[in-house]
């Protein structure tokens, strides 16, 4: 649901800019289709100015209340990643940016550094140390961020995250071939044949607009070529907020067990992991619940720092 009587009223007084962004995404329309089919929470619509160029964000949830910055998972738009765990709203404020070089309204090109541009967006949104969320792609972008500048992330939820060089699952391999296969044809059931070991529950089930958003951005040739991340085993050592991994046990991505390792390896400040039994990259809607409830608890109990 999109609150467009209030859009942006919340986020001048907060050094946001609330007018739109001249450039049109590849992706607007589909974008503003997910908010409306997938969001059951009101949104405003933001835009701020970072060195990677602007940089569009939904807000969510009371103005006052405590902030959770959100960063999306790649190939979906910010609300698809955002309906995973727009339950929080209820008690956090969320601001959920349009990562650079993402499928959204962002600029179009990825930054030469995810940290550079998560302090940027920091400093414009005049958060300190906030929580954040990052959903597989975003994970490896909270965790570049706190490599870079520990004293700027706070207590950090990674959900299916990138970010630890966790090696694929061989079923991956199962994946290319129909890809490809999308991209030249663009035949709806080499993309159902696709996604369907990426999905916990069946493609089918899934709301078109996320399947429709992955198919443009395979078309669109807008896949990661490689995903951010700290270098290094050691590259976390000064990160020391609070953190929490949830992974999926059958992720062909970022396998659940096999990240779980990596986090408890290369996280010092890592406070639990938790593999969901069952649950695929893109969780189901039982799983998207379980890991919101997961992380307000880890939210509740670990606090705002910063």
């Amino acid at each position: 649901m999109t609150d467009n009587t209030s859009r942006g009223a919340d986020d001048t007084s907060r050094g946001v800019d609330a007018e739109e962004s001249p450039a049109e995404s590849p992706f607007a329309e589909l974008y503003d289709r997910a908010v409306e089919s997938l969001l059951d929470i009101d949104v405003s619509d933001a835009w701020v100015d970072t060195r990677a160029g602007r940089t569009h964000l939904l807000t969510a949830g009371d103005p006052d209340a405590q902030p959770v910055v959100l960063f999306q998972g790649s190939t979906l738009t910010n609300p698809v990643t955002l309906s995973w765990v727009q339950a929080l709203a209820d008690e956090y404020r969320i601001l959920a940016p349009d990562t650079p070089g993402q499928a959204g309204k962002s600029v179009a090109h990825p930054p030469a550094e995810y940290g550079a541009w998560v302090l940027d967006l920091l400093d414009s949104l005049d958060l300190d140390r906030p929580a954040t969320v990052g959903v597989s792609h975003g994970g490896g972008v909270v965790l570049e961020a706190a490599a870079r500048a520990p004293d700027r992330i706070g207590p950090a939820s990674l959900v299916v995250p990138s970010g630890f060089r966790t090696a694929p699952s061989p079923n991956l391999a199962r994946i290319i071939g129909p890809s490809f296969g999308y991209r030249l044809l663009g035949q709806r059931a080499l993309l159902t044949g696709a996604l369907a070991p990426m999905f916990t529950q069946s493609v089918r089930a899934v709301d078109p607009v996320v399947v429709d958003t992955i198919g443009k951005a395979i078309r669109e040739d807008a896949l990661p070529g490689e995903f951010p991340g700290p270098d290094g085993r050691n590259a976390l050592a000064d990160f020391d907020a609070p953190a929490l991994v949830i992974t999926g046990e059958r992720d062909p991505v970022f396998p659940g067990r096999r990240t779980c390792r990596r986090a408890r390896r290369d996280l010092p400040s890592l406070v639990d992991a938790v593999n969901l039994p069952g649950e695929r990259h893109y969780l189901s809607p039982a799983g998207q619940d379980r890991t919101t409830e997961r992380i307000r608890t880890f939210l509740a109990e670990h606090g705002e720092i910063g």
